[in-house]
């Protein structure tokens, strides 16, 4: 049976374009995601943005390669799918509510298979480890 979490949300002190901003700053993601190795920019949108990216991570059981592409429902959000790569399922969203205090409410979800057996609960552990640390990083990042 499929997750059906909504991830995580936590409040950043930061406004909703300077989220924005990080979370479309690809070529940086190296620089403040832990897990992050290499990050590309393969294709931008009319927009200027990033619409498909590569990447490198290392997903602690191994190091893992992936094209994603981006789409975008700006201000209220971002997400992104599994084109090409490593993982048998890669996609994600980040949405958005401006509390108008110059806070944000923030949700992460991301649901990635790794393509061979881990047992339900580490499968468990491993995805909120990862939402508390995509929210970690982005807080840190934009100076929460």
């Amino acid at each position: 049976m499929p997750d059906t979490s909504t991830g995580l949300t936590d409040t950043v002190a930061a406004p909703v374009e300077k989220i924005i901003e990080v979370l479309t700053d690809f070529e940086s993601f190296p620089e403040w995601q832990a897990a992050v190795m290499e990050c590309e920019v393969l294709d931008r949108d009319a927009e200027g943005r990033g619409s498909r990216v590569r990447m490198k991570v290392d997903a602690k059981v191994k190091k893992v390669g992936y094209v994603v592409r981006y789409t975008y429902d700006l201000p209220n959000g971002l997400r992104w799918d599994q084109e090409s790569g490593d993982l048998s399922e890669n996609t994600g969203q980040y949405t958005f509510k401006d509390n108008g205090d110059g806070t944000t409410d923030v949700t992460v979800d991301i649901v990635a298979e790794v393509g061979f057996f881990v047992p339900g609960p580490m499968k468990k552990l491993i995805r909120e480890q990862s939402l508390k640390n995509s929210m970690r990083e982005l807080k840190k990042r934009v100076g929460a």
